[in-house]
């Protein structure tokens, strides 16, 4: 049985999209590469042996071995080339009393290039403007923990996400003239610390940490993971394969796995279940 498999990216075009998706993954304007959904706003597939599955149908096959029927994570590569949204996502409570269909979200940042991202507010008792937003000159591995209710946005900058199943957003200002939220994102908006870190981003409910690899790294968790290379290494277990440069892979849980090459790899893991 095949315990690790390749994830197959859901590309997605945005009008802020940068140029090193595009390069990677192919296509003109792709701002997200969404390496693990099983969201209903999109999901993403695996090569399974030998073909490509949509990671829903993957999920319902090794239910059993993976503890839940929808991945409780969601993991994407954002290129950031011009300014995103201010946005906001509202928590599972408030996305409820809104009446919404999809739950709440929180999420987390890692940088994989120097950038700005807007996180909070100066003053909470003004407008959620750029010139009101807290700003970080982030540099490469800095991880922005993102809780639900954190107004936010981010430009000129490749970012890792790691979230909840959520796709849950509220837009406060938009320069591309999209649909905004302003009464849904006013009564969600919460004074939150931000708490950049470096190399590790831990939330509630999931972790991701930087790993450096000098020839082998040998990992076993009980939790399913996802490891995203961002050198071409090799996965090592009861089969293996090669990722390439931004290419990842999902390990079902109760595996032993070496990560063998040289440079890094963000490996990630739910804590809870989040069904």
């Amino acid at each position: 049985m095949e315990v690790v498999v390749k994830n197959v990216p859901l590309l997605k075009k945005k009008d802020w999209a940068g140029n090193r998706l595009g390069k990677y993954k192919g296509g003109e304007k792709i701002g997200e590469s969404w390496e693990v959904s099983t969201h209903f706003s999109g999901v993403s597939e695996v090569i399974y042996n030998g073909k490509v599955v949509p990671l829903t149908e993957f999920v319902r096959k090794f239910e059993d071995v993976l503890g839940f029927s929808e991945f409780p994570i969601m993991v994407k590569l954002l290129d950031v080339g011009r300014l995103l949204s201010v946005q906001v996502h509202p928590s599972d409570e408030i996305a409820k009393k809104l009446g919404e269909k999809d739950r709440g979200k929180s999420e987390g940042w890692i940088a994989l290039s120097e950038g700005k991202v807007y996180l909070g507010m100066k003053d909470y008792s003004k407008d959620a403007t750029i010139e009101n937003l807290v700003v970080f000159e982030a540099e490469v591995f800095d991880t922005f923990p993102i809780h639900p209710g954190t107004v936010h946005t981010a430009e000129n900058i490749f970012l890792l996400e790691v979230s909840t199943p959520s796709d849950l957003t509220y837009r406060i200002y938009d320069p591309y003239g999209r649909e905004t939220h302003l009464e849904k994102a006013r009564y969600c908006v919460r004074e939150v610390k931000i708490n950049k870190g470096k190399m590790k981003l831990e939330m509630e409910e999931f972790y991701a940490e930087v790993v450096e690899v000098n020839g082998e790294k040998n990992f076993q968790d009980d939790r399913v993971n996802v490891i995203v290379a961002l050198n071409e290494v090799f996965i090592r277990s009861k089969n293996s394969l090669k990722l390439n440069e931004y290419e990842s892979c999902t390990v079902l849980p109760n595996n032993e796995y070496a990560v063998e090459g040289e440079g890094f790899v963000v490996r990630i893991y739910p804590l809870e279940d989040n069904n």
